[in-house]
């Protein structure tokens, strides 16, 4: 029966991640889309927009997706920044891979990209969201398996015990 409850929680969890998920990516992507069709900074606006997703990301994650792991502690922020620092390096290097090696272009998404649909979803686009569904699965399982991990909370409750 115990095994049943954790497989719950852990399914729940995953929909709540999702969910958070999705809100951090719209964050992401309204930055990014502003500043490379207006600006065209490619890989600034991947770091920026990135960097807004990611303190959405702590906000909701920490206050509702892994609100019983969570210690709020230096070490737990620092994993943290850890984990989507190393997310932000898979994505810049899956966005220069789509560029670079795979040749998603401009020209190559209007090719089959609907017309009405060519002026703002570009090659940066596809190769943007290419790189956030690499990077959401290194971030799940950094934060699940780094961050927010049940050991963590026993371990800091152990140690304030012990600290008294």
């Amino acid at each position: 029966m115990a095994h049943n409850e954790e497989a719950k929680k852990t399914f729940w969890q995953i929909v709540k991640f999702a969910i958070v998920g999705v809100l951090n990516t719209l964050v992401d992507f309204a930055v990014f889309q502003t500043l490379n069709l207006t600006l065209g900074w490619v890989y600034a606006a991947q770091v920026l927009g990135y960097t807004f997703g990611v303190i959405n990301s702590y906000l909701w994650n920490s206050n509702w997706t892994f609100r019983e792991q969570r210690t709020r502690s230096l070490k737990e922020i620092l994993l943290f920044l850890l984990v989507n620092v190393a997310s932000l390096g898979v994505s810049l290097g899956m966005i220069w891979l789509c560029r670079e090696v795979f040749g998603v272009t401009n020209e190559w998404v209007a090719g089959w990209m609907p017309h009405f649909l060519a002026g703002f979803i570009k090659g940066d686009t596809v190769s943007k969201l290419i790189a956030t569904v690499v990077a959401i699965v290194v971030n799940y399982f950094g934060n699940r398996l780094f961050v927010f991990r049940k050991t963590n909370v026993a371990a800091e409750q152990n140690e304030a015990t012990q600290t008294k």
